[in-house]
């Protein structure tokens, strides 16, 4: 296998402009490259690992584009009740380690494929062609797999982005993501080529746990409650944002609710106690607003600020995404 490393976009505060750019809706889901080669169909993550048959929605390609050999870069999505697109549902499609069980999860987080690059076609490596060329190429050769019935979507290109960067924020989405219309296709981030603009997003957490340092809080260990599961999901701790109140505030909250069980699901937040200082758990009812700048592919907050408490009950905090 010839594996090609993704390029990815660069985070730029401000939208490009200019007519040398396109720009595309920034799907929030997990990067996802399909590998067509002699009659087989292998699927990898961004980091190259193989998740060949844990995504059945996409066999649709071992009869597509004419027997020819190809390599497909896109953004595989689970949608929300409101066909917005749910980083964690997808997270949770991703997670899927048992074939057995995967009938229940094709069923409960059924998977679009959101394709927006070809980096290869019949025996030709595409990546020194430029974007736009790439584009006519996989326009004119997937869009008769694309539609509702195969769950294959192509990425649609806008001219204005300051105008969908606006229609995003209200959709909630992720941000858009604007690139070169003569941009190579260069691994990595080591490029001047695509370029990603953001909102900031907030959620609703639960605070699982405190970690102390000279007798002080120091930071909060959040979790989420979805639907499914009896604990809290970790999804990263915070500190920045703690004012003097709301220290009180924990102090004051943190010997009634203190416990010995650990509320979350997993073990991986025990090994964030490294400092030596006193780390508690807590029975899950305080909940607080955090803002972030995107998820992980462990689905952590990255650069997480906590806006304040809130008055929402636990239920309330089911890992949904806000655009603030």
């Amino acid at each position: 296998m010839n594996w090609i490393i993704p390029m990815e976009p660069v985070i730029c505060p401000q939208v490009k402009e200019g007519s040398g750019y396109i720009h595309e809706i920034k799907w929030d889901g997990i990067r996802g490259l399909v590998y067509i080669q002699d009659g087989n169909v292998k699927i990898y993550t961004k980091k190259g690992k193989e998740r060949t048959g844990f995504y059945p929605e996409l066999d649709v390609f071992k009869k597509g584009l004419g027997g020819k050999n190809a390599i497909l870069d896109g953004e595989f999505v689970v949608l929300d009740e409101d066909g917005v697109p749910s980083f964690y549902k997808s997270l949770i499609r991703e997670r899927v380690r048992n074939s057995s069980k995967l009938q229940y999860y094709t069923s409960s987080y059924p998977v679009c494929y959101m394709v927006f690059d070809i980096l290869q076609y019949e025996d030709n490596i595409l990546v020194n062609m430029p974007l736009i060329e790439r584009k006519q190429l996989l326009e004119k050769n997937l869009s008769s797999l694309t539609g509702d019935d195969t769950k294959i979507f192509l990425a649609k290109m806008y001219q204005d982005g300051k105008e969908l960067f606006e229609k995003m924020k209200k959709r909630n989405m992720e941000g858009i993501v604007s690139k070169k219309t003569d941009s190579l296709y260069i691994g990595g981030k080591k490029h001047e080529g695509w370029f990603k603009t953001k909102f900031i997003k907030k959620m609703l957490c639960v605070v699982g746990a405190i970690q102390w340092k000279s007798s002080q809080p120091n930071s909060l260990v959040l979790g989420i409650k979805p639907r499914d599961s009896e604990k809290l999901v970790y999804v990263g701790k915070a500190s920045i944002g703690l004012k003097q109140s709301d220290l009180m505030l924990i102090k004051e909250y943190s010997g009634q609710l203190e416990q010995e069980e650990c509320p979350f699901t997993t073990d991986e937040i025990i090994q964030l106690d490294r400092t030596g200082e006193r780390f508690s758990w807590l029975y899950p009812a305080l909940t607080c607003w955090i803002s972030f700048l995107e998820l992980t592919n462990d689905g952590h907050l990255r650069h997480p600020k906590i806006e304040g408490f809130a008055v929402f009950p636990v239920e309330e905090a089911d890992g949904k995404v806000l655009t603030d």
